[in-house]
């Protein structure tokens, strides 16, 4: 069975990348995303078809990387497609639909209390196999059968000083994210070592060496080696600190600022506080006791999950 795996960079493919391995009876896989750093290193040696990024909610974008859906169904024959968003998934709905192929949506687990808007788009077609990442979010169409956050456990680590750290807003997106970056350049001590990933955010007038974006495997070593890690309350962002066994401070964008679209971060920052799988403070509100506090936490891994059938 040839599966075709869609979903855009950033926290969407992180998600679907992570939960790839559990996702049973795939003989071969195809990748449908974006081309950005972390998607290039991330999907390495994998067979990918590449889209253009393109902003929230561009409906004319989504039919144009239909095309490219298309080109894949004719250079393979795929037998399944599943998505974990966002707009990328209905590029290639329309072929699936067209060729009768089995279609499941995986809602990103940044959606604790509701749905994205290609949720509630898909929501409306029948034959989609829709799953939510937490079991109470279940309901009569909707069902649940993998987290990527299953399965991280957090416990004491030795006391440290900080010294190294990764400060990241994500490494693409329309919108930025300043007050963060001014938050955590006052909350970090004068001599650690900082990779600063600022995304789309403008770092001018800040002294520090600002990178837009850097690849995913430069990411993990940044992220391993660091102290502590200072993150928007993104999906991706939260999962690569995770996976690099660190306790991320978070802070949600706000959408009154012009910081998001949306106040899903609020939903995933609380989630994530609850289970102590992240320190959660407002943007302009970081401190070197928040940095502390974080990083006297270490995480580690199950390797006893499940596969699942979807």
């Amino acid at each position: 069975m040839t599966t075709m795996l869609v979903a855009i960079s950033g926290g969407h493919l992180a998600q679907l990348h992570m939960l790839a391995p559990r996702i049973v009876g795939s003989d071969h896989v195809v990748w449908m995303t974006d081309d950005t750093a972390q998607s290039r290193s991330l999907l390495e040696g994998e067979h990918v078809y590449h889209v253009p990024t393109r902003p929230p909610r561009d409906t004319l974008g989504v039919l144009r990387d239909t095309r490219i859906a298309q080109r894949a169904f004719a250079e393979h024959r795929i037998e399944r497609v599943v998505s974990s968003g966002a707009q990328i998934a209905l590029s290639a709905l329309i072929p699936a639909l067209l060729h009768r192929v089995p279609f499941s949506y995986v809602e990103s687990a940044t959606r604790v209390t509701d749905l994205s808007t290609t949720g509630r788009l898909v929501d409306h077609i029948p034959s989609v196999r829709r799953y939510v990442q937490y079991p109470n979010r279940v309901s009569g169409r909707w069902q649940y059968a993998l987290s990527v956050f299953d399965g991280f456990r957090v416990e004491r680590a030795p006391e440290r000083p900080i010294t190294r750290a990764v400060v990241t807003v994500g490494g693409n997106g329309d919108f930025g994210f300043r007050r963060l970056v001014e938050s955590a350049q006052r909350a970090l001590p004068d001599d650690a070592r900082v990779l600063w990933q600022t995304g789309s955010t403008d770092a001018s007038g800040l002294d520090i060496d600002a990178v837009a974006s850097v690849p995913s495997a430069t990411l993990s070593e940044e992220l391993a080696a660091a102290d502590v890690v200072i993150g928007h309350a993104g999906t991706g962002t939260a999962l690569a600190a995770l996976s690099a066994g660190k306790v991320p401070v978070l802070s949600p964008r706000s959408v009154e600022l012009g910081e998001h679209v949306d106040s899903h971060q609020d939903d995933l920052a609380r989630f994530l506080s609850d289970r102590g799988l992240a320190v959660v403070r407002p943007a302009d509100e970081i401190t070197l006791d928040d940095l502390r506090e974080a990083s006297r936490w270490q995480v580690t891994r199950r390797d006893d999950l499940e596969p699942v059938a979807i």
